[in-house]
């Protein structure tokens, strides 16, 4: 009994696996020989039947004759199967001695004997048709209208995936490999769209500080020139850092036309003096000094004549987005240090306010990161990445920390040695 449940089982599994023409030619040629088995079974039964209701008759229509002694045994000759058989004339009516039960089961019988091969006929292709439906289409059918009721409904999380290696099965495989594909797509759309949007609140982020610094050199303008409190000098200076922030201004809408990321962007290194950077960040300073009201002020620990390699650009922002990140969390101050060490120039950013919190430690430089207190502010959380890309782009790193006397220190480090090709 075992073997032959593994031959069915080995026979059902080659079944399962065949081509849906070679499983159709299996399953007529099978149901074929079914059906004819099925007409052979049909038709001996109900003659057997037949025959005997027929015989049950004629017997006792004989036995009443023989008691009457209208007949005897000799006038109709010896069956050849025997002495004690005789034969009984084919003309008797044996349905008019059939009470009407039985005469509407002979009916029946009749029935079945003359359409019982037509009716196991249409059986057989019926049952051909539906176990080959069930077997062979239904399951992956069924899996395929599921699958796109899915993807209309842009549900991609799923599998499509059918054990048989015949047509349905490779079908499928081929739903599979397109799901796969149109999830791969959507996810390069929904990383494009993502990065375009770091780039769009990059981009609103930094145009913000150079126009905050050009309010404070108007409201710088506007509190002392009136009243003559500021030299030609300190005037054309004056106009001469405002005019750089508008081409700063310029420069960003040139490089939003331009870079379709921010992970784009290169540094583009020059030769610059200690002098000119920190001249930079100071006059960033002042630019700031009192805005929110809190007190900047920048300090240099490097030399003057020190020549570096920076992309100042970069730098700067940078360093505005440090600068404005301070400035909006700070009570009353905050501190700029730059310093030189180990071929990487190094801006230090100490403020006096809260600090970071455990989270912010960790996420403050993750795209989009805000506190829980600054959901109603307005900012997008993205400075601090920006620098993060920024130095790094620049072969340096971006830390943040809180200082050993309270407040955030947010230390931004750039490698400022000559590029190896202009050495």
């Amino acid at each position: 009994m075992g073997w032959l449940k593994r031959k069915w089982r080995g026979f059902r599994d080659r079944l399962f696996h065949l081509s849906l023409k070679k499983a159709l030619a299996v399953y007529i040629v099978l149901g074929t020989a079914a059906t004819l088995l099925a007409i052979m079974i049909v038709e001996s039964f109900s003659q057997d039947i037949l025959n005997d209701l027929k015989w049950k008759y004629q017997s006792l229509y004989m036995e009443s004759l023989y008691e009457q002694e209208e007949l005897l045994p000799e006038d109709y000759g010896v069956s050849p199967y025997g002495p004690e058989f005789y034969l009984i004339p084919n003309d008797i009516n044996t349905y008019a001695m059939m009470d009407s039960a039985e005469q509407t089961f002979y009916h029946v019988l009749e029935f079945i004997q003359s359409w019982g091969p037509i009716l196991c006929i249409v059986a057989g292709v019926a049952g051909i048709c539906l176990l080959f439906y069930r077997n062979k289409l239904k399951a992956p059918l069924e899996l395929l209208t599921d699958s796109a009721e899915k993807i209309a409904a842009n549900d991609l999380d799923f599998t499509c995936e059918y054990g048989a290696e015949d047509e349905m099965g490779r079908l499928c495989a081929g739903f599979e490999k397109m799901r796969r594909s149109l999830k791969e797509n959507y996810q390069r759309m929904w990383d494009m769209m993502e990065e375009q949007r770091r780039l769009n609140h990059a981009f609103a982020h930094d145009l913000r500080t150079p126009l905050t610094v050009l309010h404070g050199y108007i409201d710088f303008l506007g509190k002392y020139y009136p009243d003559g409190k500021i030299g030609e000098e300190k005037l054309m200076e004056t106009l001469a850092m405002m005019d750089r922030q508008v081409l700063r201004l310029r420069r960003f809408g040139d490089t939003m036309k331009s870079v379709g990321s921010l992970e784009e962007r290169k540094a583009v290194k020059r030769q610059v003096t200690g002098t000119e950077i920190f001249g930079a960040v100071r006059s960033m300073a002042e630019a700031l000094e009192g805005t929110g009201g809190v007190h900047i002020w920048a300090e240099r620990r490097l030399s003057l004549e020190l020549e570096l390699y920076l992309d100042e650009e970069l730098f700067l922002e940078v360093a505005e987005n440090i600068l404005s990140n301070g400035i909006r969390y700070a009570k009353r101050w905050v501190q700029v240090i730059l310093t030189e060490s180990g071929g990487f120039l190094e801006l230090y950013a100490k403020d006096d306010g809260p600090g970071f919190t455990e989270e912010g430690l960790r996420m403050a430089a993750k795209p989009y990161y805000k506190d829980k207190e600054e959901t109603g502010k307005e900012h997008f959380g993205i400075g601090l990445y920006v620098c993060r890309v920024l130095c790094e782009k620049h072969g340096g790193f971006l830390s943040i920390n809180n200082s050993v006397d309270g407040g955030a220190l947010v230390s931004a480090a750039f490698e400022a040695e000559k590029p190896e090709e202009s050495l």
